[in-house]
């Protein structure tokens, strides 16, 4: 077996010459400060000289250090990354990130994007938790300006002596053993609370990877979610060689290193019936050299940052707060992993039952209803269909997202399976057991997921087939209508021939005796017992009967062409259409309309000439150019 890889350590000859060993042992054995809640008071500075907070760029700052706390000299690249801070992550040590310089801008002009959405603007809506964990140690902040991130991240900034453009950057702390950061919104919608210049300069101090941003971009001000159905896991490892620009740095940052990130969505209830996904994006980096660990969480709310309290705090386990041994440091780096995963998996089966029972409560009386012809037990509305539309899609998306998660489990898993064959890594023996329990615990997880998971892929067909059998009783409902309203139509038809062979038989007689009724002739004068004729009463009754007859059957005809005009607009266009107006005047049209007993000629198409009603049947109608083929 092969020899545990040796990592460097701060020693003597990797500081500077002003920085000894022993002022170096009692910075980091001084006993640690009880929590307050407000920044800790940070000496005056130097008569004639302004404190200035780091994220004001190319501004110096004179905060010094107290005597037991010396300031550390970074490595010349590290310091030239946190200069260039407001450039993150372009301004990344490259040996950390693995990824090109253009891909870097590519990021770095992304989150200039959505800055506006993903921060706040104002400094007074700032709130970052911190929770700093040491063996039987615990320090916890809540920072609210740029000015406290400083002095909780000890770092301080000079002016170059020689040249203006550039500052001279050193830390006075070193990174604690575990490192807990917050990122939170008022809600799972809202601008994170924290500013750009805090995040940039936050991410370059502990070198953060840049895929941790495309996480980031499912947050801020949004009207609806977004992203719901995004899962990602990446990596980057760095156990070959450390990063020579990062040897010797007394941060405790031996440049030996993994950093993952991944997002997990669990499900809340907000109301009875009312629940919502809920997205949250993990950052995770080990140092295998020092056995330090740093965890970035961003999530609408605080839950996990108060379940992670929970987990560090008095009522917790002892070996998840334990960092005495490297073996203590790697086993407390894998609770927090175990609890975002657990958090992932809960509350899925009230969420999936809740939506069975709504399918089952909508469509239930679809299957086992009335089956006589005719008879429902419930008329099924447009609105039914809808709602059905919108469950299946409720379905289909919880369906993605416990496979998601149960990737991202699956991507964690294999990922510390790695480690445990992995000869660069120095616990991969000493924690075996650990690492055992881990992947037995996601695994059972992974099971959980999985059957919530099945049981949401269910739901989706039936939900489908169910709205596809009301569907069904829409088209049963409307083609009984149709059928109850031509047989209406036929008795009504039979009626009218009825009423219009009675009026035929006695419309000569109505005639007769109207016209007989006037004043033309008469029968009952004594003087002319053969009848009377007048040529006056003829010409005056001529004079009004033919010109309100015509008016009469013009209005008709006017009438029946507005009519036909608006069918002309109600129809499809690649449907049959009655020809327009102007054709229909023309005397070929309406010698073919008198042929086909008062039926409208029928065309092909806008383009094609009017067709014989004889030849309706024969000829192929094209549809979108191409003969035979239905619309869509």
């Amino acid at each position: 077996m092969a020899a545990p890889t040796q990592y460097p350590t701060p020693s003597s000859n990797l500081l500077p010459p002003h920085v000894s060993v022993q002022a170096l042992a009692a910075t980091t054995q001084s006993p640690a400060p009880s929590p307050a809640p407000l920044p800790a008071p940070v000496p005056a500075p130097a008569p004639g000289t302004a404190r200035v907070p780091m994220h004001a760029p190319n501004a110096a700052s004179t905060t010094m250090p107290t005597p037991n706390t010396p300031p550390l000299p970074l490595p010349a690249a590290l310091s030239r990354s946190l200069e260039q801070w407001a450039r993150y992550p372009r301004n990344l040590v490259p040996s950390t990130t693995g990824i090109s310089p253009s891909a870097l801008e590519t990021y770095r002009a992304k989150l200039e994007t959505v800055k506006f959405d993903l921060f706040v603007g104002s400094e007074k809506d700032v709130e970052v938790c911190f929770r700093d964990l040491g063996t039987n140690t615990v320090k916890k902040r809540n920072v609210h300006d740029g000015k406290g991130l400083d002095n909780w991240l000890g770092v301080t900034k000079k002016p170059h002596p020689t040249d203006p453009q550039r500052d001279i950057i050193t830390a006075s702390k070193e990174d604690p053993k575990s490192r807990f950061i917050y990122m939170h919104g008022v809600d799972s919608r809202a601008r994170l609370r924290i500013q750009k210049p805090m995040l940039a300069l936050l991410f370059s101090y502990h070198q953060v990877m840049p895929d941790y941003l495309d996480f980031l971009a499912s947050f801020g001000f949004q009207s609806t979610a977004r992203d719901v159905r995004h899962s990602a896991f990446r990596r980057q490892m760095s156990l070959k060689q450390p990063a020579v620009a990062l040897t010797g740095n007394v941060l405790g940052r031996s440049g030996h290193q993994y950093q993952i990130a991944y997002n997990l969505k669990g499900v809340t209830q907000k109301g009875e019936e009312v629940w919502s996904i809920r997205n949250a994006a993990f950052y995770h980096q080990y140092d295998v050299g020092t056995n330090r660990a740093l965890w970035i969480v961003t999530k609408g709310g605080t839950d996990i940052y108060e379940s992670y309290k929970e987990l560090t705090g008095s009522d917790g386990r002892p070996e998840d707060k334990t960092f005495t041994s490297a073996e203590d440091c790697f086993a407390a780096s894998l609770s927090p992993h175990l609890l975002f995963c657990r958090w992932s998996t809960e509350d899925w089966r009230g969420y999936i039952r809740l939506l069975e029972e709504k399918v089952d409560k909508e469509s239930k009386m679809a299957v086992i209803g009335l089956r006589e012809h005719g008879h429902h037990a419930k008329r099924y509305r447009p609105s039914d269909i809808q709602l059905m539309q919108a469950l299946e899609e409720k379905a289909s998306e919880a369906a993605v997202v416990l496979e998601g998660n149960v990737d991202i489990m699956t991507s964690l898993r294999q990922l510390y399976e790695g480690l445990s064959k992995d000869d660069r890594f120095p616990c991969r023996n000493s924690c075996a057991g650990e690492l055992t329990d881990f992947v037995n615990q996601l695994d059972a997880m992974i099971s959980d997921l999985k059957n919530n998971s099945g049981r949401a892929r269910a739901l989706v067909k039936t939900t489908a087939d169910r709205k596809e059998l009301i569907i069904q009783y829409r088209g049963e409902e409307s083609a009984d209508r149709m059928h109850r309203l031509n047989k209406n139509m036929e008795e009504e038809t039979i009626v009218v021939r009825i009423i219009t062979l009675v009026t035929l038989i006695y419309l000569p007689a109505t005639f007769v005796s109207t016209f007989f009724s006037t004043d033309i002739i008469k029968y009952q004068d004594d003087q002319y017992p053969n009848g009377k004729f007048s040529n006056t009463a003829m010409y005056r009754w001529l004079q009004v009967t033919l010109p309100l007859t015509f008016l009469t059957l013009l209005a008709a005809w006017v009438g029946k062409m507005y009519a036909s005009k608006k069918a002309d607009e109600a129809i499809d266009d690649g449907g049959i259409e009655v020809p327009p107006l102007a054709e229909r005047l023309q005397v070929g049209y309406w010698l073919e309309w008198v042929k086909s007993r008062g039926k409208w000629p029928v065309r092909q198409s806008p383009a094609m000439p009017l067709l014989p009603l004889s030849k309706r049947t024969t000829q192929a109608q094209p549809v979108n150019g191409v003969a035979g083929q239905q619309p869509p």
